[in-house]
């Protein structure tokens, strides 16, 4: 059985009650020390990691390619990574997902002229949903996928800020240009997930939830077209519409 879930024996309820066997998500708390300094705890699916982990550091600004990284070890409850820069890490106060936004960065406006035809975000979607394999089976997971012209990249995560991680980090080990790619993704938009896309430079964040006042804020100052509410053929524009050709 996959590492990603495990089968659990609960109560179903349907007018009557009757015990059955059912998948639940896997999910680990690991420690992620860079160089030494412990950057914080995380909950996470216990696959990728490798992806989790430069991807993570991509985002979050402590490297600036996969160059950077010169050695990454897992054990059972911590991921050791080891940068030849030693000046590029900086602890946090923060060190959960909940919440977590990094007040003193300065948000600069990407650079890209991507532009993506309504019906690809909608076919976009159709197939992170067909290739969300362990949310088909046990509801538990989010999902998100990195898409150009040649790559559907997909991850999936019981966190949603994870999951975005591990899909950046499989698209820096592909090499692939951000400023070419969009995002489609499970889970609502706030802050903290679009500042991770403005510091790689994807310029399109899609997703069937919400976003909100700040992850629009975000959005906007850093020119990320933020797609939401999509739904049966239908979807809102919140930011930088002129991307989206309709």
């Amino acid at each position: 059985m996959s590492k990603m879930f495990k089968k659990a024996s609960i109560i179903k309820v349907n007018h009557h009650a009757r015990e059955v066997e059912d998948l639940v998500a896997m999910d680990t708390k690991m420690e992620l020390l860079v160089n030494g300094e412990k950057l914080g705890k995380f909950y996470l699916s216990p696959d990728y990691l490798e992806d989790f982990v430069l991807g993570y550091l991509l985002d979050e600004r402590y490297i600036k390619s996969q160059d950077d990284v010169s050695n990454i070890e897992f054990d059972s409850k911590s991921i050791h990574v080891f940068l030849k820069n030693l000046e590029n890490v900086k602890k946090d106060d923060m060190a959960c997902y909940d919440g977590w936004f990094h007040q003193d960065q300065i948000i600069k406006p990407i650079k890209s002229d991507l532009k993506v035809e309504s019906e690809k975000i909608l076919h976009a979607f159709d197939h992170l949903i067909e290739k969300a394999e362990v949310w088909s089976k046990t509801g538990g997971t989010h999902v998100a996928a990195l898409v150009d012209e040649k790559h559907f990249i997909v991850r999936e995560d019981v966190s949603r800020h994870v999951a975005v991680d591990k899909v950046i980090g499989a698209g820096l080990k592909e090499s692939l240009d951000f400023s070419e790619c969009f995002l489609v993704c499970s889970g609502r938009i706030p802050p903290d997930r679009v500042v991770k896309l403005a510091n790689v430079g994807i310029p399109i964040m899609v997703t069937k939830a919400a976003p909100t006042v700040e992850g629009l804020k975000i959005g906007d100052e850093a020119g990320i077209t933020l797609v939401g509410f999509l739904r049966n053929g239908r979807f809102n524009i919140y930011t930088h519409p002129n991307r989206i050709i309709i």
